[in-house]
């Protein structure tokens, strides 16, 4: 079929008669005198042109082959068991994958009587095609396995045993169509650019993997019941892909129902008629009998009332489409709706380089590569950005792509930026007012702020302001996650395009965010009033020099509603960064007679107060951090709305009297003020005061007993070393934090603090003694004692602290606390504490810290009872000898440098299956240690491992390869049941046959570890190994585990010392189920490759050297027990596979000694 080419053609006839060619790969003695004769035939009778390779001379030059690919826009792959056996399809395959990659041809594959996975795993009957019997390694076989394991599957075709051929081939030809309709309609759009109507990009979105998945997303939302009639819908975003995806559900349905109906873009349609009685005009037969009806783009009810009022007739078991960018009133018209997601990363590059790099045979470069990431997050996964975007970008150079990448946050692309604003424009006034806002100021802020600022005039209700936020949410404009206000860059970058200057788009009023903008209109000298100024935003680090306010330029912004003076590069001042002074200077008498001002942020105020003429009546929110103001202001003005005041780090402020009628007042920030020595005595009006931060208030000495602050739920006085005399009553306070302050004790009336939740102490120095009362604060979760180095003992419990979960008490001296959990060194006669009844008060407990405590002997077995304890950290319990049997649930033990333990328990604990993985026992450093001991931890280690895995395998959970249980101690010998050993990092172990069936869970990983002196960064290291199966090809033959090590947050830095042993058991839920897939054929004597190396949050550590390493299999039946003699070793069974052994666990009493070596 040729393409018209004569000079006489119109350019319109050019692009209408342009057809890609579809070219044909198979394998041809199973296809060719059956299938492909049939697909031939409808390809004629449905005018699409193709090509087979049949014409072509069979040869060794594959030249002409690959130009004819080249030449080809669709391929369709015919992968049959004896694909695999031709070298010249599998050739082909490369080359129509490498075409593929460059976006340059569209792959169909077509699975005909085989299994995907099987073609990408190289598995079964394909496999043997591929391989052989004996797995023989072909020429080219790296290039033919990548290109097979890179086939899109999910966008394939499979023909089965029992498919009928009739029925497939017309699906085939109905695919592709479907492909050619999108090429033909994308190559329109690049040939003839120069029409006026543009050529909508969203079906393009239908060639990706993504469209297959949300449709069966949608329809298993959807389903269809013959019985009922079904209204349903599509909800999204502009551009998100509404309109194809219920046009491709609309086709695949329609032929099930006698009348199908289909109205496109009824927004527009609707603004040139009178009603709705359009929709179903002169269409009674919808009506007469069952119908698919399908409404794309409704924006409002009215638009389709005349159907709705007449939903009555239509006939039962119809099926009713709707879709629309406004969810706010299609709740009470449908009965389900379905929102339609964005493209994840590897989909939205996938569609973003098709447009950016299409036709063109380029590589991108490293820079290209990360820009286009930058263009992908900014597109948000939206389809019609990304499409945009690439068609923006097209042909252009990598200096072009940097600069736009910066304009991007406010300049948007314009075919973006027509489809936005049709959204836009369909706002109220108030909330246009709401979305400009947000888009120049307020993105990432909290919601229940945002309400209180977008509030009117004249009532300040948040509840209208509410209900604005969650029109903005149902119309996809901003989303509420968190509590935060977030809102998609594609619109941010509209909203600040549209907000800067008044116009009418944005009701004449002007949001000044670009600096430049800013610094011309408050350092400028024209005295002109400027009413149409509604914010100001300054970013002082993009100012290049110093700017001068003058005197009266923010009176002449009478409107002004929000200013903000930042510094973005670092909002915290650190010394780090080199902050400087503020860049914003202002004249002595600076006017700032603001009467409709509600926020109020300037970072490093220069004055000592806020001006006379400040007007704060309808002030919400003030920040003045790292400000020189000793007041907020001369005298006490009325503040009825003035929720948030944030005046941190302000070193020279001495008075908060300015405050004292802030009834409204919710939160007060007065971090590291460190010249406040008062809080106002007379507080009786804040109280609506929830939290209150002093941290760092260094010269605050005491506060007052605040009774009357009723919501006063979080106080903070962290830091503040002046602080001795806590007696604050306030009954709901749920979080109080004293740490780093100079009390001695705690007075009886904390009593009455019956929702307190956490009780910070840590630090304390100076504290010493804690009241009888505390076990009788029955809502605290959280007792923080850590550093508090002058406390001895601790409170008898003798109520049930039902909700306590976090205990930490190291750094202290306690000798008896809870007496039930420990044995003290100078205890008098030396003996065991017994079992108290008291243990019931914390049989919650999750987390308990004793370490640095030098009074620990030993821990006992009442502690066993502690069923929900999950954590115990004993580090640097230098005198701890034993520890008795340890809780059945507990995942960390952090024994590190108990320089005195000699035992533990046997056994060490009693293991349950329970969901909590991974578990980790650390017994670093410690070199006295006895051998039973090291023996009864492995075997614990064990046990639980295997059991945990055996449960997950029982119900199908749990990852690829998960650590389940990992421990480490000094020593330098891999234990003698690990079937593998070798000296070095590296270990070649070949397996038995069969060995994933009977039992298997998973396998046991050993390292022998060096280390000089080793000082671990950030508490972070990890032996992992990485294991590759050379001689099986599947989806699972390459994997990387950890097998122990240590993970812990904090600045300090532990030393291991000398060489340890680390075990790690691992489940390996995957590989067993890929390995039972191919050993149904056969067996398969599987070798592997496991390399061990230490890492820690960098990289690899490289001065310290694995030595020896060890594995083994793991199977379900039996368990470990340390103390079975070594002649019990004949109930086990050892199979060996070329004098190399596998350890397979079989009964009970295997012996599991472990040569300690030191």
């Amino acid at each position: 079929m040729a393409i018209i080419t004569t000079k006489a053609a119109s350019k319109d006839n050019l692009l209408s008669d342009w057809q890609p060619q579809v070219f044909l790969s198979f394998r041809g003695a199973d296809l060719r005198y059956g299938f492909i004769d049939h697909l031939k035939k409808a390809f004629m009778a449905n005018n699409i042109r193709y090509y087979i390779d049949e014409i072509e001379p069979r040869g060794e030059n594959l030249g002409i082959l690959f130009q004819r690919i080249r030449e080809s826009r669709i391929a369709l792959v015919f992968f049959s068991n004896r694909y695999p056996e031709s070298e010249w399809c599998l050739d082909e395959l490369v080359e129509i994958m490498k075409n593929m990659e460059n976006d340059t041809l569209r792959v169909i594959p077509i699975f005909f009587k085989v299994k995907p996975e099987d073609v990408r795993g190289q598995k079964k009957e394909f496999g043997v095609a591929l391989y052989g019997e004996g797995r023989r390694r072909r020429p080219r076989m790296p290039q033919w396995e990548d290109a097979l394991e890179a086939i899109p599957s999910n966008m394939g075709l499979v023909f089965q045993e029992q498919s009928s051929e009739a029925d497939f081939l017309a699906k085939l030809i109905e695919r592709v169509k479907e492909v050619e309709a999108i090429l033909i309609s994308e190559y329109r759009g690049r040939e003839g650019s120069s029409s006026s109507v543009p050529i909508r990009p969203l079906t393009c979105i239908a060639s990706l993997p993504p469209y297959e998945q949300r449709l069966e997303q949608l329809e298993e939302r959807f389903g269809f019941d013959p019985a009922v009639t079904q209204i349903f819908g599509i909800v999204g975003m502009t551009g998100i892909g509404k309109t194809i995806l219920a046009q491709k559900h609309f086709d695949k349905w329609k032929k099930r129902l006698a009348i199908d109906k289909m109205l496109l873009g009824i927004h527009e349609r609707s603004k040139n008629e009178e009603g709705s009685d359009w929709v179903i005009k002169d269409d009674d037969k919808i009506f007469k009998r069952k119908s698919f009806i399908f409404l794309d783009d409704v924006s409002e009810k009215t638009q389709i009332q005349s159907l709705l009022d007449n939903l009555h007739r239509v006939k039962k078991g119809s099926k009713i489409v709707i879709t629309t960018r406004d969810k706010s009133w299609i709740g009470e018209v449908v009965h389900d709706t379905y929102v339609v997601p964005g493209l994840n990363e590897k989909e939205a590059l996938q569609l973003f380089h098709y447009h950016a790099f299409h036709n063109q045979d380029y590589t991108p470069t490293q820079n290209i590569t990360k820009l286009s990431k930058k263009f992908v997050d900014y597109a948000g996964g939206n389809p019609l950005a990304l499409v945009e975007l690439g068609k923006e970008l097209c042909g252009k150079n990598e200096t072009l792509w940097e600069t736009r990448i910066e304009t991007l946050p406010h300049c948007c692309n314009e075919n973006i930026k027509r489809e936005l604003k049709i959204s836009y424009d369909k706002l109220t006034d108030q909330q246009k007012d709401a979305f400009l806002d947000i888009a120049c100021f307020f993105r990432s802020e909290d919601e229940d702020c945002l309400k209180n600022l977008l509030a009117s005039e004249v009532s300040h209700e948040s509840d209208e302001a509410a209900g604005v936020i969650g029109d903005l949410a149902h119309k996809f404009m901003i989303s509420v996650s968190a509590g935060q206000i977030e809102m998609p860059d594609i619109l941010c970058s509209l909203g600040k395009e549209l907000g800067l200057f008044a116009s009418a788009d944005n009701l004449r009023k002007s949001r000044l965010w670009d600096h430049n903008a800013v610094s011309k209109a408050l350092a400028g000298k024209e005295e002109n009033e400027d009413i149409t100024v509604r914010g100001i935003l300054l970013d002082v680090s993009k100012l290049k020099e110093e700017i001068a306010i003058a005197t009266n330029k923010l009176t002449l912004m009478p409107n002004l509603r929000y200013l903000k003076i930042f510094d973005s590069s670092c909002p915290r001042q650190c010394k780090v960064v080199e902050a400087v002074e503020c860049k914003v200077y202002v004249p002595d008498e600076l006017e700032l007679c603001l009467k409709n001002i509600r926020y109020f942020h300037w970072l490093k105020f220069p004055s000592m107060e806020l001006p006379p003429d400040f007007n704060p009546e309808n002030l919400v929110d003030l920040r003045l951090p790292y400000s020189k103001i000793e007041r907020v202001w001369d005298d006490v003005k009325d503040t009825p709305n003035l929720k948030w005041v944030d005046l941190s780090h302000s070193t020279k402020l001495i008075d908060l009297s300015a405050l004292w009628k802030a009834e409204s007042l919710e939160r007060l920030n007065l971090e590291g003020c460190t010249n406040l020595e008062l809080f106002p005595k007379d507080e009786g009006n804040m109280k609506s005061l929830a939290f209150l931060n002093l941290r760092g208030c260094t010269s605050l000495s005491f506060l007052p007993e605040m009774e009357n602050f009723d919501c006063l739920k979080t106080l903070i006085l962290s830091g503040c070393t002046s602080f001795e005399d806590f007696q604050v009553k306030s009954k709901n306070l749920e979080y109080l934090h004293l740490d780093g302050t100079e009390i001695t004790d705690l007075p009886q009336t904390i009593v009455e603090l019956q929702r307190l939740i956490v009780l910070n102490l840590k630090d304390c120095k100076m504290l010493d003694t804690l009241p009888d009362c505390l076990g009788k604060l029955k809502a605290l979760e959280e007792l923080i004692l850590s550093g508090c180095s002058r406390l001895r003992s601790f409170p008898e419990i003798k109520d049930n602290m039902e909700n306590l979960q976090i205990l930490l008490l190291d750094g202290t001296k306690i000798r008896d606390l809870p007496k039930i959990l420990l044995r003290c060194a100078n205890s008098v006669d030396q003996m065991n504490l017994q079992r108290s009844p008291s243990m019931s008060g914390l049989s919650l407990l999750r987390r308990l810290c004793l370490s640095r405590n030098e009074m620990i002997i030993s821990l006992q077995s009442s502690i066993s009872d502690l069923y929900h304890l999950k954590w115990i950290d004993l580090k640097y319990c230098t005198k701890l000898q034993s520890i008795s049997m340890l809780p059945p649930n507990l995942q960390c033990l952090d024994a590190h440098d108990c320089t005195s333990l000699k035992t533990v328990a046997s056994p060490l604990a009693r293991p349950l299956a329970t969901e909590q993985v991974p578990s980790s026992f650390i017994f670093t450093n410690c070199q006295k240690l006895e051998h039973a001991a090291k023996n009864e931890i492995t075997c614990y280690g064990h046990n639980k491992g295997r059991l945990l895995s055996k449960t997950l395998n029982r119900h199908n959970k749990g990852l690829c390869f998960e650590a389940l249980v990992a421990t480490c101690f000094p020593g330098s010998e891999v234990p003698d049941w690990f079937g593998h050993k070798s000296s070095g990092a590296v270990l070649e172990p070949e397996l038995p046959r069969h060995w994933s069936e009977n039992g298997f869970v998973g396998i046991a990983l050993c390292a022998i570890v060096s280390f000089e002196e080793q000082k671990i960064r950030n508490n972070n290291l990890q032996v992992k190994c990485i294991c590759d199966f050379n001689n099986v090809r599947t989806s699972s033959s390459y994997f990387n585990s950890p097998v122990g090590g240590l993970s812990e947050t904090g600045n300090e830095h532990r030393t291991i010392k000398s060489t340890h042993v680390f075990i790690g058991y691992t489940n390996w839920l995957n590989i067993k189920k890929c390995q039972e897939d191919d050993g149904k054929k056969g067996c398969f004597p599987t070798k592997a490759s496991i390399k061990f190396q230490v890492t820690d949050d960098i990289g690899e550590v490289k001065n310290c050297e694995v030595l020896k390493c060890g594995f083994s299999l793991v199977y379900e039946t039996g368990s470990w027990e340390a103390n079975t003699r070594r002649d019990d070793v004949e109930q086990g069974e050892v199979e060996s596979l070329e004098k190399k052994k596998v350890s397979k666990i079989m009964m009970p009493k295997l012996w599991c000694n472990y040569n300690a070596g030191s």
